[in-house]
């Protein structure tokens, strides 16, 4: 199937992305990038230098890959994820909205970041 790259994208890396690749709009696609096939990558991404994606993965919106990270296959990121550098996502995780991954995965998991709490004071009882 044809791979779409959005004229509004930021692709820096000079290898193409595989078959079936859809990237929208206000992505930045770094330097030395490698893009497999069967992935997309909604709006606002950050994609760092000489990072691996793999296949079949689902990237939403507004999250962050540091450099050097490979995301394995069949994966989904959730909006505001974000992935420090050096960071392996094995196959079939699932990273959920607002998470952020310090180290490398192992397959098939699931990450989930802390609830927010509701503070007890209201915003006009804070002192600055």
């Amino acid at each position: 199937l044809a791979s779409y790259i959005s004229s509004k994208c930021s692709y820096l890396s000079q290898f193409p992305p595989g078959d079936n690749t859809f990237i929208f709009e206000d992505n930045t696609i770094q330097p030395f990038v490698k893009i497999g096939n069967n992935n997309t990558f909604w709006s606002g991404n950050h994609i760092g230098h000489h990072s691996v994606i793999g296949h079949n993965n689902f990237v939403s919106s507004h999250v962050v890959v540091s450099g050097h990270c490979t995301i394995k296959n069949n994966c989904f990121l959730g909006v505001n994820s974000t992935l420090h550098n050096n960071v392996v996502i094995e196959n079939e995780n699932l990273i959920g909205a607002g998470s952020i991954i310090q180290k490398s995965t192992n397959e098939r998991e699931v990450y989930l970041p802390a609830r927010s709490s509701l503070f007890k004071k209201t915003s006009d009882e804070l002192n600055f």
